[in-house]
């Protein structure tokens, strides 16, 4: 730890990879970026208009993701401190939907995926050039089996105690899955980590969300200090994304817990059916 953190700042400082952005293409992914993170907050799939734009303006594609699993970590952290707030002023209050415990689903989840997010981010980068064409299609279908289930099941209502419908070991492995791949690209991790909770956990969906948010954070904590260490970010797209991200996350944050069940569900239901059919039908 005492030679990683010092060659973690010389990269920060030295920039990482030397790509030149003009001031307009940082407004556009300052833009952009408020509304991906307001996505990420609520669902996930806000990295589906990220990456295609830093990759658009010259940002080399495993570049491009490193850069983001680092911003994607703050985005999360914020987005949990403002649901954090919130709860606390809806508490104080009487408006806004009933809260409860029950996103609280233990430590070792959280172990889970920033274990297996490191040989996610580590796959990453030795795989950059792996045709993904298959792995798109696995994942499309499978995210599109998850919101099935997510239709389907009913969730317990807001307040109500969720009661796991599959096993530890079934959850676990769940876990391990969303941390490999939100280590290795992250695009939509937000949503099947939702889906995980609501149907293996039966999470109230406020409190699924609740709970993603720092999921999102822990693994994308590991994935983006791996790329870090690697030098493998870009300087100028962080400082444009984080704030932006940032605002995005107070944005969402606000909307899960005033909007609630009511809310949520059809917007986790549409924007991962989306997210699906994107990665389906082509998404790079």
């Amino acid at each position: 730890m005492a030679v990683l953190i010092p060659s973690l700042v010389r990269e920060w400082l030295q920039g990482g990879v030397a790509v030149d952005l003009d001031l307009v293409q940082l407004a556009l992914i300052s833009v952009v970026g408020v509304v991906a993170g307001t996505i990420n907050t609520l669902v996930g799939g806000g990295t589906l208009l990220v990456l295609p734009l830093l990759i658009f303006v010259g940002i080399p594609p495993l570049v491009a993701n490193g850069t983001n699993r680092v911003c994607v970590a703050i985005q999360a952290a914020v987005a949990g401190w403002t649901m954090n707030r919130e709860q606390r002023n809806l508490a104080a209050g009487t408006d806004g939907p009933p809260l409860n415990g029950s996103a609280k689903v233990g430590w070792w989840p959280f172990v889970l995926v920033f274990l297996s997010a490191i040989p996610g981010a580590w796959g990453a980068i030795q795989m950059d050039t792996l045709d993904t064409e298959l792995f798109k299609q696995v994942m499309g279908g499978v995210l599109l089996a998850a919101v099935a289930a997510f239709l389907l099941l009913k969730t317990p209502a807001p307040g109500a105690a969720g009661g796991r419908s599959l096993g530890g070991g079934g959850f676990a492995l769940g876990c391990i899955l969303c941390g490999l791949y939100g280590g290795f690209m992250g695009a939509g991790i937000g949503a099947f980590v939702i889906l995980l909770l609501t149907t293996a956990l039966r999470l109230p969906i406020v409190d699924a969300v609740r709970c993603k948010v720092w999921l999102v954070m822990v693994l994308s904590t590991a994935a983006g200090v791996w790329y870090l260490a690697h030098g493998i970010f870009h300087f100028e797209t962080a400082l444009a994304l984080i704030p932006s991200y940032a605002l995005g996350g107070m944005i969402g944050g606000r909307v899960v817990l005033r909007g609630g069940d009511r809310v949520l569900k059809p917007l986790v239901a549409i924007f991962s059916a989306a997210l699906a059919l994107a990665i389906l039908g082509g998404w790079s």
